[in-house]
């Protein structure tokens, strides 16, 4: 089956397209390869962060200037000199812009929110190997990148903590004529930063207009939380396209896309905060997005992104852009009023994504309200959870009761035709309809459970709200708990104990245990057993929960405790098995109206024996 699985995906995978009459980034970067001197400037620009000495520094300003200028004509100055930072401060964020280039370098989260390790302000990218341009064709084919130039800053600093401010950069020709702008725009109380880009007249050497202009955009993610890998596995691109829902790249390993269509969106999530881009007008379509799991322990991922911004009017036009940075946190992103951008939280797909939107969460946005410990906030929605449930559990223990009392009728059955598989189920089929019971009525209560389930396994590591919350020995109940480290690591558990997680399995153990010797199910020869299985399945949940975060496994364990506790009671003041087997015994001797359905699946057994008796015959003469 999984060998299916695999291979309808790899089969029904869209194919990438290989040509179109659009323009798309692919076209707009193939003429890089006529420019080779970008290159040389490249390289030495590496080798100066490498080495940044001063000898290194005019290098790369003399290469600068020889290589650029040449090509650049009339942008001698903005070619050969060194870039100034300019940075940006509201109430929620620092951006800081580099005048070569024009475009953000780094932003901070400034309103409280802090790395586990060294509790330092949220840097949302590492900057030294992370690069933002604008990249735009000369009039005869060539492509440049805005990092190309140096843009005039309107201003030296920006303070937008008590009133909104705008940051101009202008790239202007050596005569002054105006050639591109950008424009920022950033509000007091707000994780955003608006850009009007204003592609202006450029002159002779420059048509900023022939070809769309394309924002390229390379992070590397820095390392925020507790637990890495549990931060990569909830890391990736998040996009959307017009008239289609919210997409994403593969949190478990490299993955690529080119969009079909119009892009409404794109977000480098990780895991509990974002950075992305949103454009009301539409990024053309082909955009190209990819991200990769990086070979070191610094950074999360590799993100990249080129998306081409479509140009409206000949030799002028105006596009603009909304900036997001900051934290998933459902509120805030569903205020941007942005569609589908909310999902950038994974509350998981379909029925399971709807109860945590409209159950579990406006649950827990109440008794957050009370200003109650995160933990405790936990305990009581559990205690809800299983409240509500606890009509589908009587259900469930119900008929395992009954099944339990018709053991023995079972296993007579059993020893009566073990030669003989159909007069069996016959028989068996019989026995249910006499005694009303159903066999299939503790399956029902147990559907109607896992979308909850399932919910809460989506929802604990998803929420931002846990992140940095303590309660008894967990410190940060977003992230793993740790009650013993471990010298070495171990093979796909870790080089932690999770003090929850241990708990957890060592309560589904006995929860495991009562269950099973409540239940009936009759042992067939050639089946595997249940118990071995369940407590297997106990041991891999040891290994499965330990580096997931402590909230989760604090759920899980509060669930099995209060399971044991109704289980108990059920079986102790609910349910009187002897009355219960005495009400079974009196509908043995009611006289019981077969179904229509029940009829005709019984002749169907019967013409099968037939057929089965009369082929017996035939080998034997």
């Amino acid at each position: 089956m999984l060998l299916l699985v695999i291979g309808f995906t790899y089969w029904t995978a869209p194919d990438r397209p290989t040509g179109s009459s659009t323009v798309t980034i692919a076209d707009s970067l193939a003429t890089r390869a006529a420019v080779p001197a970008a290159s040389a400037v490249s390289s030495l620009e590496n080798a100066s962060r490498e080495q940044p000495d001063t000898a290194v520094t005019d290098s790369v300003r003399s290469a600068r200037r020889a290589l650029l200028t040449p090509e650049l004509g009339f942008f001698d100055e903005a070619a050969s000199a060194e870039g100034k930072q300019v940075v940006v401060r509201n109430n929620k964020l620092e951006a800081v812009f580099n005048t070569r280039g024009g475009m953000l370098q780094q932003v901070t989260l400034k309103d409280g929110y802090k790395t586990y390790w060294d509790s330092l302000d949220i840097a949302l990218w590492d900057e030294k190997v992370s690069t933002m341009n604008l990249e735009f064709a000369g009039r005869d084919g060539r492509t440049f990148k805005s990092s190309d130039f140096l843009f005039v800053p309107s201003d030296s600093a920006v303070d937008a903590t008590a009133s909104a401010k705008e940051l101009r950069m202008k790239l202007a020709s050596a005569s002054g004529d105006a050639v591109l702008e950008l424009v920022y725009f950033i509000q007091p109380d707000s994780y955003e930063v608006a850009c009007e880009i204003n592609v202006l007249k450029a002159g002779s050497n420059f048509d900023l207009a022939a070809r769309p202009v394309v924002l390229r955009w390379n992070a590397s993610g820095n390392q925020n939380e507790k637990g890495l890998a549990n931060e990569r596995s909830h890391t990736s691109i998040y996009f959307r396209e017009f008239e289609e829902k919210r997409d994403y790249l593969s949190e478990g390993g490299d993955d690529d896309a080119v969009v079909e269509t119009r892009l409404n969106w794109m977000a480098f999530k990780q895991n509990y905060f974002s950075c992305a881009v949103i454009s009301e007008q539409g990024f053309a379509p082909g955009a190209q997005l990819g991200v990769r799991l990086p070979v070191d322990s610094a950074h999360t991922k590799h993100f990249t992104a080129a998306m081409a911004i479509p140009s409206a009017v000949p030799q002028s036009c105006t596009h603009q852009l909304r900036f997001f940075f900051g934290p998933n946190e459902f509120k805030t992103l569903k205020g941007l009023k942005v569609e589908e951008f909310d999902r950038i939280i994974d509350y998981g797909w379909s029925i399971i994504g709807w109860v945590n939107k409209n159950a579990i969460r406006p649950m827990f946005v109440f008794f957050d309200g009370f200003n109650l410990n995160y933990g405790i906030i936990i305990l009581i929605i559990t205690l809800i959870i299983k409240l509500i449930l606890f009509p589908v559990t009587w259900k469930n223990f119900l008929s395992s009761a009954k099944m339990r009392v018709l053991k023995p009728d079972m296993d007579a059955i059993n020893e009566k035709h073990k030669d003989d598989p159909m007069g069996k189920q016959q028989a068996i089929m019989s026995l249910y309809r006499q005694t009303g019971v159903n066999p299939f009525a503790g399956c029902i209560p147990v559907l109607l459970q896992m979308p909850i389930l399932y919910a809460m396994f989506r929802f604990f590591p998803a929420s931002i709200e846990f992140r940095g919350q303590s309660f008894l020995w967990a410190d940060d109940l977003g992230a793993y708990d740790s009650i013993l480290n471990l010298p070495f690591p171990i093979p796909f558990y870790g080089s932690h104990v999770s003090g929850f997680t241990l708990l957890m399995c060592i309560s589904t153990f006995f929860y495991t245990r009562m269950t099973m010797a409540n239940s009936a199910t009759p042992t067939q020869p050639g089946m595997p057993n249940m118990k071995v299985i369940m407590h297997i399945f106990t041991v891999m949940m040891l290994f499965f929960f330990n580096g997931f975060a402590s909230g989760l496994s604090l759920y899980y364990l509060t669930a099995n405790f209060i399971s044991i506790g109704q289980m108990w009671v059920i079986k102790n003041y609910i349910i009187d098995e002897d009355k219960l087997r005495s009400r079974i015994e009196d509908n043995k001797k009611k006289p019981k109206k077969k179904s229509g359905f029940a009829e005709r699946l019984e002749n169907m057994q019967k013409e099968q024996k037939k057929k089965l008796e009369q082929q017996k015959q035939k080998l034997k003469k």
